[in-house]
């Protein structure tokens, strides 16, 4: 039996761990288009100011994949797929035959149809060789854009910031961050990013990226122009889905797979941000690790259902730490338990709907995200916030005294 994973992220290396667990005969090939073995992609933007070296990324080590008796390609694309014959052809004019399938090959950023986006100066970062070009051009330049207001557009402008760089953040929508945060919570953000000197305009759009030979400048739909000499753009991402057209793979916006991160063709699988699992493609380093384990754990014969958990944003920037986990809309709850100290940036709110935690935003602090993540997988019930007069720090207490 073999078994080919595309794809050099976290899912696939779950999927491998999963596979291995159950079954140390089953041949494993595993196809990265990156010269890297899999890395911490969720670390390309915390830690940009630090420099980057690929060795200190690693998901695992060299050797554990010859331990576990992988054979890993490097810098080897997978051009197409036929499920029919179930081979996989790659980018050397090879194919190379399989048992069992998953798609792990992820999603590319989104990329606006702002007018001149293809000018020289500007980037997106999604990979080790994206964040290599951001830091050599950062080390030229003293003016930057950022286009997005999400946690890597902020990640991104706090690394520049701390190179010394003048940052500009554009965002789309009226608030930062309005799908992980509440109103207040953004106004909080807000207020923190500010404070180090970093210019936000929320509700806007860049239309235009101004210059003759690469970005000298930008244009907003409010009129707003201002010089520039870098952008880098986090606007989302899209699943590549391209591998699989014309394979009777079912897609919408990613693979669409079921409870088992089944496709519909037998013996393939998806998992990560190429999967979409009840309309979602959530596009999270944790989401994407339970897929590919659900998905190993299946190709190598269990009959393993994947269960959606709590998913987390985290941030640590402007020498600041916040999380949010989960709904954040209180009009989805039936209690709502806030703690806010003002002064020092600091809100908590949990939300509860029947007693259990439905979701969650701490701004100032992420030690609690383990515990409150646990009570949420595992449902814990909370009556007593409905019969006492309970804030944040008591709920604290009391999911201890329950020994969650």
């Amino acid at each position: 039996m073999k078994a080919i994973i595309i794809g050099g992220g976290i899912a696939a290396v779950s999927a491998v761990k999963a596979i291995r667990q159950q079954d140390r005969g089953i041949e494993i090939a595993v196809y990265g288009e990156e010269p890297f073995y899999p890395y911490k992609r969720i670390r390309l933007t915390k830690d940009l100011a630090e420099g980057l070296q690929a060795e200190k990324l690693l998901v695992e080590k060299e050797s554990w994949y010859d331990d576990n008796k992988v054979r890993y390609h490097r810098n080897k694309k997978v051009v197409r797929i036929d499920p029919t014959e179930r081979k996989v052809f790659l980018s050397d004019n090879t194919c190379d035959q399989y048992t069992t399938l998953l798609l792990a090959n992820g999603a590319a950023n989104n990329v606006l149809p702002i007018k001149g986006i293809d000018k020289e100066g500007v980037f997106t970062l999604r990979s080790l060789m994206d964040a290599s070009a951001i830091l050599e051009k950062a080390s030229a330049s003293q003016k930057a854009l950022i286009i997005g207001g999400g946690v890597l557009g902020l990640e991104i402008a706090w690394s520049l910031k701390k190179l010394g760089k003048d940052v500009t953040v554009v965002e789309t929508l009226p608030r930062l961050m309005p799908r992980q945060l509440d109103e207040r919570a953004s106004e909080i953000l807000l207020n923190v990013v500010q404070s180090h000197g970093i210019d936000v305009h929320t509700a806007s759009q860049v239309r235009e990226i101004t210059g003759e030979q690469g970005a000298e400048g930008f244009i907003t739909d409010k009129g707003l122009q201002q010089s520039c000499d870098m952008v880098v753009h986090s606007t989302g991402i899209k699943p590549n889905i391209d591998l699989v057209k014309d394979t009777g793979i079912l897609t919408n916006r990613g693979v669409l797979v079921n409870e088992k991160m089944e496709t519909n063709i037998s013996n393939i699988y998806a998992a990560g941000d190429i999967a979409e699992y009840n309309g979602m493609v959530m596009g999270l380093w944790n989401v994407a690790s339970l897929q590919g384990e659900v998905a190993g754990s299946n190709m190598a014969g269990l009959n393993r259902v994947y269960e959606v958990p709590a998913a987390a944003t985290v941030m640590n920037a402007f020498n600041y730490s916040m999380f949010s986990v989960g709904e954040v809309d209180s009009g989805k709850a039936d209690k709502v338990i806030i703690d806010e100290d003002e002064a020092a940036h600091k809100y908590y709110k949990v939300l509860f709907k029947g007693g259990v935690v439905i979701g969650a935003v701490f701004m100032g602090s992420i030690k609690e995200l383990p515990v409150i993540k646990k009570t949420m997988d595992q449902k814990v019930h909370f009556s007593e916030v409905y019969t006492e007069t309970l804030n944040v720090s008591d709920f604290m207490q009391l999911i201890k005294e329950k020994n969650v």
